[in-house]
């Protein structure tokens, strides 16, 4: 961790040396117009700082770095041209770089230097520097803030890391739960005997207000998977009839067609009669065989 902030760190103090020279270049050019910024930023191949980051989360964190030590540059530069050329580079880096929901942290003094060189290129006519300002402000680029910086343990797990992404087909596991002395069996056993010692204790004290827990939960769920798999094989065999007499319009046809939406919206059902139950992680997982295999002959 020590050496990825070490990295991190030098990474950053090479993009605010790269941002001081672009705009000190523009500084020392012949105008303020946004094309002469522009000129420059190609020459320097600027947007080339969003290229070879190794992950989404480094990008995201370099971005959100990126953004912090441009608004130092609007709001500390000294001469009015050094910060027309830092406003430039702000609408650059931020309309150019690839992670979209960020923006760009305003307290309340640095608001007060933003409003304040507004004013000077409303005064001075500078109408390039004008309408790129008035622009980030309509598209509400800025979000006032307390600190520069955002503080809380969970962003960094929120935010920063790599997001998992389940690209498995989990039918068979769901399949084993179901099996005869498996995990669901095991429940539906346990449930009967909780459910007949509740009753038990019910009776002897005459309350039976305390019904919180469904007995026949695993089966039900059992009984779900089951018929998924059964309702999914009818609906890839409809499927076989329907390609097979997608060249011959009939009668038959139609009716091989009508089978498979109906079939197509019954498991739709059951999957999230499952799903309700189960969770919705499973939802991309939850998946017959005969449909992976649909999917893999379409494909």
């Amino acid at each position: 961790m020590q050496y990825h902030n070490s990295q991190q760190k030098c990474l950053m103090e090479a993009f605010r040396t790269d941002c001081q020279t672009l705009i000190t270049r523009f500084e020392l050019s012949y105008n303020t117009h946004f094309q002469n910024f522009c000129e420059i930023w190609k020459e320097m191949q600027f947007g080339l700082i969003f290229a070879y980051h190794p992950s989404e989360a480094a990008l995201t964190t370099f971005c959100e770095d990126a953004l912090c030590i441009i608004k130092q540059f609007l709001v500390n530069a000294s001469s009015l041209k050094e910060r027309i050329g830092a406003l430039y580079l702000t609408y650059g880096v931020y309309y150019k770089m690839p992670v979209k929901q960020l923006k760009i942290r305003m307290t309340l003094s640095d608001w007060s230097c933003l409003m304040e060189l507004h004013s000077q290129i409303k005064q001075e006519e500078y109408h390039d520097a004008n309408y790129i300002l008035c622009k980030m402000i309509v598209d509400h680029i800025f979000i006032h803030c307390i600190s520069d910086r955002e503080y809380g343990i969970e962003r960094h797990f929120y935010e920063k890391q790599e997001q998992p992404k389940l690209d498995v087909n989990l039918m068979p596991e769901i399949k084993e739960l179901a099996a005869p002395e498996k995990l669901l069996s095991t429940i539906s056993k346990l449930s009967k005997v909780y459910e007949e010692k509740k009753r038990a204790l019910y009776d002897a004290e005459g309350d039976s207000s305390l019904q919180l827990y469904d007995a026949s939960i695993a089966d039900n769920i059992v009984d779900d998977i089951r018929t998924i798999q059964s309702e999914s094989r009818i609906f890839v065999k409809s499927s076989d009839v329907k390609n097979t007499n997608s060249n011959k319009p009939s009668t038959a046809a139609a009716a091989a067609a009508e089978t498979v939406q109906k079939g197509q919206k019954r498991i739709r059902v059951r999957k999230n009669q499952v799903l309700s139950k189960i969770g919705r992680a499973f939802e991309k997982g939850l998946q017959s065989e005969e449909e992976s295999e649909t999917e893999r002959e379409d494909t």
